[in-house]
């Protein structure tokens, strides 16, 4: 019995000392990762803080050397307190840096002549969200290459402003001439005016000098002066037809309808005179029994007939007048619904192309934002799924810098062609700027929403584009989103945008969802 009583113990002994020594092992272990662990976190804050850094180190030394943790726990509490208020400090100084660059950015951006690449770059940075802190460090380096580059462009050369002045001097002509293309394009003249318009255009399309440049400005606005006064003065002159023959017409008819009141009192009292022969004669018959006592009557009767018939002949020769002038009326109506239906017709057609890309021929912003607002107001009272998407060509610079404006224009026309059959009939897309292109995907579902965009990606990819003798492989990249809750279409489209940023900056070539 003792023995037993004995065995027992000793084996709650063992096992107490089993379990003291894998509490003891595991104590050990945490220590030897937390001493690991604290000294890594030294070393990785080292550099922030004069007296941190060296209250780190201190500490470092001690735990490399002391196997008892309880015992530095004091200089712990200070080197805690000491992070918490470096902390503090760490972020009121982001803040500020975070002020900085926005401010810089600002000031950079509002810098006249720096060339759209360099000022997209900028946007872009800018609009760029702030993962952690951490990523201002990123930022800072990036505005500082750009600031770099402002200061080269602005110092190359000898002499400031020289190679920012040509960098402006080559954007502006780029732009002035689309604009004047652009414009050629969207007008309609019948004159000389639009003749010479088209031949400006054709030279344009070639490329000219600054000096050519303005020269075709000057004649292109010359031009629209005098085909503008054309128009008017056509326009002038075709309303004034119109008013002279709508005048000769309401005269002729008043004229016609005086005439045929006057026709039919006439043809009234003709019917009288008819009926009271008719009635004499009757009476003729039943009074004389023998007709040869009636006939000076009847030649009376008859001369009276007679007379009747006419006037009767007369009557119908001036009807006969009237109708061929009714007739002529109705051609007359006839030829100015023509002309006006014609103008009108030439007025759709203007104000078709003012909502058409020149380039493209896809819709052009103008016309997104009527769209937009009307899909807006409709998504506003149905609340039917709405997806807003923005498609940009990826490194597009790339392609007009190394094969020319002409091959970017080819791949801009193809690419709108190809996103546009990828659309269902209900589907909208417009080119928003540049190389970017908008799409909005009313009522489809999730299933629909994503085929269709992805479609775009898979086919776009697929183009065999070939500019002098080079194949090359275009991409796009595409950053959608719905409208939700309180949205407006503003904020579609910057959320759009930044979904297109996050393609981008994720490798491109993809569609982001946001």
């Amino acid at each position: 019995m003792v023995a037993a009583e004995f065995s027992q113990l000793k084996q709650q002994l063992d096992q107490a000392r089993l379990t003291h020594r894998d509490t003891t092992l595991k104590s050990r272990r945490e220590t030897i990762i937390l001493k690991r662990l604290i000294s890594r976190l030294s070393i990785a804050c080292r550099g922030q803080n004069a007296e941190l850094d060296q209250k780190l180190t201190l500490l470092r030394n001690d735990l490399e050397h002391n196997k008892d943790v309880s015992k530095l726990i004091p200089r712990l509490a200070v080197v805690e307190r000491m992070v918490i208020r470096h902390t503090a400090q760490m972020d009121k100084y982001h803040a500020r840096l975070n002020e900085q660059i926005r401010n810089s950015g600002e000031t950079l951006q509002r810098m006249s002549g720096l060339p759209a690449q360099l000022k997209r770059d900028l946007r872009n940075l800018l609009q760029r969200p702030i993962v952690d802190s951490s990523d201002n460090i990123s930022r800072v380096i990036r505005l500082v290459d750009l600031y770099e580059r402002a200061v080269k462009l602005i110092s190359t050369n000898g002499h400031e402003g020289t190679l920012l002045k040509d960098s402006l001097d080559t954007d502006m002509q780029m732009q002035l001439t689309n604009e004047l293309q652009h414009l050629i394009t969207e007008l309609d003249f019948d004159s000389e005016s639009g003749e010479s318009l088209l031949d400006i255009r054709n030279r344009l399309l070639l490329g000219v000098d600054a000096q050519t440049l303005i020269e075709l400005a000057l004649e292109t606005l010359r031009l629209v002066l005098d085909g503008t006064h054309h128009e008017r003065r056509s326009s002038q002159k075709f309303l004034d037809q119109v008013n002279s023959d709508l005048a000769t017409l309401q005269k002729t008819t008043n004229q016609s309808f005086s005439q045929g009141n006057s026709y039919f009192d006439q043809r009234r009292d003709m019917t009288s005179e008819f009926e009271g022969i008719a009635n004499k004669v009757n009476a003729g018959l039943e009074g004389h029994a023998n007709l040869e006592d009636w006939r000076k009557g009847l030649s009376h009767l008859h001369a009276e007939m007679s007379s009747l018939v006419d006037r009767q002949r007369a009557m119908e020769a001036r009807e006969q007048t009237l109708l061929e002038q009714l007739q002529y009326n109705e051609n007359k109506i006839s030829v100015l619904y023509e002309q006006t239906l014609d103008y009108r017709r030439r007025l759709n057609d203007q104000e078709k192309r003012m909502f058409l890309d020149h380039l493209t021929k896809v819709y052009n912003r103008a016309a997104l934002t009527d769209r937009l607002e009307h899909e807006y107001k409709r998504w506003l009272r149905y609340q039917h799924p709405l997806c807003l998407a923005m498609i940009d060509i990826d490194h597009f610079k790339d392609v007009n810098d190394s094969f020319g404006h002409l091959a970017g224009d080819k791949a801009l026309k193809v690419m709108a062609k190809t996103i546009q059959k990828q659309l269902r009939d209900t589907d909208f897309i417009a080119r928003f700027g540049g190389e970017e292109f908008v799409v909005l995907l009313p009522d489809a579902t999730e299933e629909e929403r994503s085929s269709i965009l992805q479609s775009i990606n898979d086919a776009v990819g697929e183009l065999p584009f070939k500019f002098k003798d080079s194949q090359v492989s275009i991409t796009v990249s595409i950053g959608a989103t719905l409208f939700t809750e309180s949205d407006t279409p503003n904020d579609v489209i910057e959320r759009a945008d930044k979904a297109l940023y996050h393609a981008k900056d994720s490798g491109r070539n993809q569609l982001i969802w946001i």
